[in-house]
Parts: structure tokens; C-alpha cells; sequence
């Protein structure tokens, strides 16, 4: 009489038994070898319970060796695995949408959660037969993780050969090829470019010393943090462009520095001194040494006043012409100009010279009261006397020079002199 295989239901024929069938229950055999062994079979789930079973000498669901779970199951469903004293191994694959409980016994059971796969073990105990999960047992990883999902990642990284911690291998973890971000490795595009997005900043120095960025409107190169000592740019010629290559400034090493209008060279440092091509405009020039000037222009103000004081401005010009008849004697009164003193503009044991030229119709006026600054001065005069007329139909042309002696103090020497 045949009998069967405790955990595949394999049917073994007796001696002279299947006289005619034999090859038929050979074949199933066959059928089952390969199922155990290879099989794959798709198990449909339904509800919460599910019958997985082996009968003997009879391709069953039981017996595939990977199981792959579907259907619509209404909550985490329970599989038991019969006989309970079938011993099994099974390759558990779960997108049933729900987690698979694997049973066999009163003993342990296995849950498969929905989307992970499992290798579990049936022990074949009976009523009290357990299932095991050996494939928690591997320290593989799942296959939706990565390294930090093992039991110990520094192990995993060690038996990789790494010395590095997880968090610093995250460093690698950039968004964008080439472009910076915080707390990330700095990489290279596919042309060797490295992008600084807008505000992100190239810090050198341990105390943040020098930064170079460009903040979406300017570009920087800043000296920061808590630097004390001085921004230096070192090369055997410095040249500074615009953005089409013309000159903005040029420095030779050991020769002339330039700089540049517009692509046209204006002022050049040389061996004696400086050049300067066109016109230079100061508000002052101090000169220790010989002056050699070889053409002066210098400022004329007009003035159409004919009476009351005049507010000679001498930080702005040093002739003043009034081009119309004068109507009356005048006050003339020495300042910076209306916002300057002359006292703050002139150093002690410095003097100003300037002229006024004042036109007399046919009654002639004159000067007859000078002031510096609001206050009374009294000239010491040409000729050794101070006018007391001007001169009918001329121009009387009045030259005071200005000698500051002390602090808002001031000798001033004049002249008259008629032109007509």
C-alpha cells in the first residue's frame, strides 16, 4: 500500500503496486519535486483567513516553494500552513495590500508586513508547531533601505571597509550636481563648474577672515569676521577689466601704476612724479616744492550787485567782477562761503590773494569797510593811504592779500588801481 512524504505529500509506491498507473503517480511526483523545489505560486487572499495547504500525492498551494500574495484581503490576514506537522520553507513575497501573519501551531508565528518579503521556517511540531523568520537572521537589507536601516550601521560600514560614520557618508547626499548646498560635499558639474547659489559664501580663515560671494544684486570680496590686518591682492602686474577687457586700472611691478577713462589712459605714476592727461579739477592744491606751471586759467565770478555788502567768496573763487555801475560805498566781507568760514579754510602763517573789480559809471562809489568773517578788519593800504573815492567812468580794480597771523586773526594788504 503507497504511503506519502511527511512534508512534500510525495507518493512512494509499494513493491508491485500501480501495475498500469505507476507512470501517472511518478509523473505527479515529478510535478511535486519541481513545485517544492522551484515553484512559484501566486496566493490569492481574501478576508482575514487563509487555509495554506499540502495534500498528499496532489499539486497543492502548499507546496510551492516562493509564495506571492495577492488578492484584496479586508485586514491583516492569518495563513496556516496544514498539515501542522509538515515541516516547510518558504520564499514569502506580501503586495496583498495587507500584513501576512504566517501560522502552523499554537506556537510562534511570523508577520509578513505588506510590501516586504520574508524566508520563513514551519517547524512540522503539530498542535504546537511554530514558524521563524530566519531571514532576520542574514543582517541583509531590506530592499527598500539602505545602510542605516541595518542593526548596527557602523558594523555594516566597517565590514565595508569604510571609516566613515553614516552621517558623514550623508554629506554625499547632494541634490544637484555642482551646485553648493549646506552641509553637503562640494562636487564638480560636468564641465568642472562649481556653482555658489546667490548669498552662499567662500569663507577663509578660522576666524572667517575673507569672504567672497555675490548676494543676487553685487558681487564681494570682503574682509570679515575678526581680521585685523589688510586686504592684500599680490602679483607681478595687476590689472583690473570691465567685462569686455578694457582697462580700468594697470600696475606694472616695479614701474608706473594707471588708470583708465573709458579705455583712455589719464593718469600714469612715474620715476619723478605723475602725468596727467586732460584737465585736473581739486579743491586744493598743496605743493612743497617749485611749482612750474606753465599755462593758469583761473575763475572769474560776475556779480551784478551795485550796493550793500558783498560776501567775497574765497574757497570758491579769488576774482569778482561787478559788471554793473556801482550805486553806493560798499562793505566787502572775507569768507569761506556761506556754510565755510575763512578762518577754518586757511592755516596760520598762510595768505590768500584776490581781486575785486568794481565799475563807476559817472558818480563813482569805493570800498570803505572791510570785514573777515563778519568782523572788522582795518588794511594796511598801498601807498600807505586807504582810498577815499573811486574814480568816475573806470574800473577801479581792488587786490587784497590775506595773511592769517594767528587764530581768527588776519592782516590784509590792499591796493587800488584805476583802469579806464
Amino acid at each position: 500500500m503507497a504511503t506519502y512524504t511527511t512534508n512534500g505529500g510525495i507518493k512512494k509506491i509499494a513493491t508491485g503496486d500501480e501495475s498500469g498507473t505507476w507512470g501517472t503517480s511518478t509523473n505527479t511526483n515529478f510535478d511535486i519535486l519541481d513545485r517544492i523545489t522551484n515553484g512559484v505560486g501566486a496566493i490569492t487572499l481574501t478576508g482575514t483567513t487563509h487555509t495554506l495547504t499540502t495534500t498528499d500525492g496532489t499539486l497543492s498551494d502548499g507546496m510551492f516553494k516562493v509564495l506571492v500574495l495577492g488578492g484584496s484581503p479586508s485586514g491583516t490576514n492569518t495563513i496556516t500552513v496544514a498539515p501542522n506537522d509538515a515541516q516547510k520553507l518558504y520564499f514569502i513575497k506580501n503586495g496583498s495590500g495587507q500584513d501576512a501573519v504566517i501560522s502552523q501551531g499554537s506556537g510562534a508565528n511570523v508577520t509578513v508586513g505588506n510590501g516586504d518579503s520574508a524566508i520563513v521556517y514551519c517547524d512540522g511540531a503539530g498542535a504546537g508547531a511554530a514558524v521563524a523568520d530566519i531571514s532576520s537572521d542574514f543582517g541583509a537589507l531590506a530592499a527598500s533601505n539602505n545602510l542605516s536601516d541595518l542593526a548596527s550601521a557602523t558594523t555594516a560600514l566597517t565590514n565595508l571597509g569604510l571609516t566613515a560614520t553614516a552621517a558623514e557618508i550623508n554629506y554625499n547626499d547632494i541634490t544637484t550636481l555642482g551646485t553648493v548646498q549646506a552641509s553637503k560635499t562640494v562636487t564638480a558639474d560636468a564641465n568642472g563648474d562649481v556653482n555658489f547659489p546667490d548669498g552662499e559664501k567662500i569663507v577663509i580663515g578660522s576666524g572667517g577672515d575673507l569672504e567672497i560671494y555675490h548676494d543676487g544684486s553685487h558681487s564681494y570680496i570682503k574682509e570679515a569676521g575678526d581680521a585685523t590686518g589688510s586686504l592684500r591682492m599680490r602679483g607681478e602686474n595687476l590689472v583690473l577689466e570691465d567685462n569686455s577687457g578694457g582697462d580700468y586700472f594697470n600696475a606694472v611691478a616695479s614701474a608706473q601704476v594707471e588708470l583708465y577713462y573709458n579705455g583712455s589712459k589719464k593718469f600714469e605714476t612715474t620715476s619723478t612724479g605723475i602725468e596727467v592727461t586732460g584737465t585736473a579739477v581739486t579743491d586744493g592744491v598743496t605743493v612743497d616744492g617749485p611749482l612750474d606751471i606753465e599755462e593758469v586759467k583761473e575763475k572769474v565770478a560776475p556779480s551784478t550787485s551795485t550796493t550793500g555788502t558783498s560776501n567775497f567768496d574765497l574757497a570758491d573763487h579769488a576774482i569778482v567782477n561787478f559788471t554793473a555801475n556801482q550805486t553806493a560805498n560798499r562793505t566787502i566781507n572775507f569768507r569761506g562761503n556761506s556754510s565755510t568760514t575763512l578762518n577754518s579754510i586757511m592755516n596760520i602763517d598762510q595768505s590768500m590773494t584776490c581781486t575785486a573789480i568794481m565799475k563807476q559809471g559817472s558818480t563813482a562809489y569805493y570800498l570803505n569797510a572791510y570785514q573777515v568773517d563778519g568782523s572788522t578788519v582795518t588794511p594796511e593800504w598801498s601807498g600807505g593811504s586807504a582810498p577815499t573815492a573811486g574814480n568816475a567812468d573806470s574800473l577801479d580794480v581792488y587786490t587784497f592779500t590775506l595773511i592769517k597771523t594767528a587764530d581768527a586773526t588776519f592782516t590784509v594788504l590792499a591796493s587800488q588801481t584805476q583802469f579806464a
